[in-house]
């Protein structure tokens, strides 16, 4: 009988110990950021793959690309002149000292009016 009273005893605090973990998993995983996704146009320089996908706020470019595996995906915009779509790069802070030359130009026609690739859907 002293056995099964030790280990009587023992179950009651194996079980709240599982409590108070589980517990404390939910609280943490509810105290984790959460990660936000937006659909992006996207250009991959290697092999010319123009496409949409979604992707994490804060993502650092270049990605890879789905269809040739090369991590050279940047996004994409589209000349509304002369209907260009091409990467466009991040800036460089240390290169582009005033904010006005941060803008895209169109490499085809030198244009800065720019939009998107696809049309969001309704």
């Amino acid at each position: 009988m002293v056995g099964q009273t030790s280990a009587q005893s023992k179950t009651p605090l194996v079980i709240l110990i599982v409590i108070i973990l589980v517990a404390l998993s939910f609280i943490v995983k509810q105290a984790m950021p959460k990660k936000y996704y937006y659909t992006a146009d996207l250009k991959c320089e290697s092999c010319g793959a123009v496409f949409q996908q979604k992707i994490a706020a804060g993502t650092t470019f270049p990605v890879k690309c789905p269809k040739c595996g090369k991590k050279t995906v940047y996004r994409a915009v589209k000349c509304l002149d002369c209907g260009e779509i091409f990467a466009v790069h991040p800036p460089k802070l240390e290169e582009m000292p005033y904010p006005e030359m941060m803008m895209p130009k169109c490499p085809k026609c030198g244009s800065m009016n720019l939009g998107r690739v696809f049309e969001p859907k309704k």
